[in-house]
């Protein structure tokens, strides 16, 4: 029997009492609450409290972003990609020559992970307090060629002779990177000068944001001849080692990690062990770096 949607009036009370007849209370509509505000922050608080509990990165998947040389980041790719399938890390590299990296780590940059291809970088940014001293590593090193064009005669070039250097440069250009801020510029320069080169050449330079861009001028015949890492050259297909500079001609290459101060965080830390681990060590001499076992 269905209920009655009104109340009852005072005749039928009155009638109701007088025959002890139990009155009904009026029918109640029922309503569909929505959820109590302060009760589902409630929940929600207590759920991100947890995950906080458990770390950031529990809570959020923790993006590193990782400013590494042009020289490096292929191989650091490689390794931030291993590591992140095995964490969940959103790891990101930037790439650029070490000088201009440096220079935005320096303006504060937010940035977790400096890679330099040169000491004198690492050095002034932890003079400036913009990078952890205790979580700074060196993780590779590298030396120095010149390379030139494919198909080439494959002889290789005597830097003792430098009329054999220019005969090989012809009209053309001698492709480095830029050494007021790219280190294989300024150890290219150093080559140079060690090797008695420099006087002959250095009005016929041509300069470059970084090491990749020197090879890509090489690989499009731009120019004769270039100077860049050893592992740059093993990249490319269209260029062919020209010389090999000696090793006491060049100054040491290394190449170093480090967590840029206030920014230390478990992705960081991750990446910057995963540089120096075992597996790590492998992929960098995959990319023919040398690394200390």
């Amino acid at each position: 029997m269905a209920l009655l949607d009104f109340e009852p009036d005072e005749k039928t009370l009155r009638l109701e009492r007088a025959q002890n007849i139990p009155i009904l209370p009026a029918p109640v509509q029922e309503i569909t609450r929505a959820p109590v505000p302060w009760l589902w922050t409630r929940v929600c608080l207590i759920i991100f409290s947890f995950l906080w509990g458990l770390g950031p990165s529990a809570a959020l998947a923790e993006r590193v972003l990782v400013l590494a040389a042009a020289s490096a980041s292929t191989a650091v790719q490689e390794i931030a990609g291993q590591v992140t399938s095995q964490t969940g890390f959103d790891i990101r590299v930037s790439a650029a020559s070490s000088g201009t990296l440096a220079r935005q780590v320096s303006r504060g940059a937010p940035a977790d992970l400096y890679i330099s291809a040169s000491p004198k970088w690492i050095e002034r940014l932890t003079a400036e307090g913009r990078l952890s001293p205790v979580d700074t590593k060196v993780i590779a090193r590298n030396r120095l060629v010149f390379v030139r064009p494919l198909p080439n005669d494959r002889r290789l070039i005597d830097l003792q002779k430098p009329l054999e250097v220019l005969g090989t440069l012809g009209d053309g250009r001698l492709a480095i990177g830029d050494p007021a801020h790219v280190p294989a510029g300024t150890y290219a320069q150093a080559a140079l000068e060690n090797l008695g080169l420099w006087a002959a050449v250095r009005d016929r330079l041509a300069p470059q944001a970084n090491v990749r861009a020197v090879l890509a001028m090489v690989e499009r015949r731009e120019t004769a001849l270039g100077i860049v890492y050893a592992t740059d050259a093993a990249l490319s297909t269209r260029v062919g080692i020209a010389a090999i500079v000696p090793p006491e001609a060049q100054p040491p290459i290394t190449y170093t990690a480090a967590i840029i101060a206030g920014r230390r965080s478990p992705g960081a830390v991750a990446l910057l062990e995963a540089l120096t681990s075992e597996v790590g060590r492998t992929v960098l001499e995959r990319h023919g770096f040398a690394v200390a076992r």
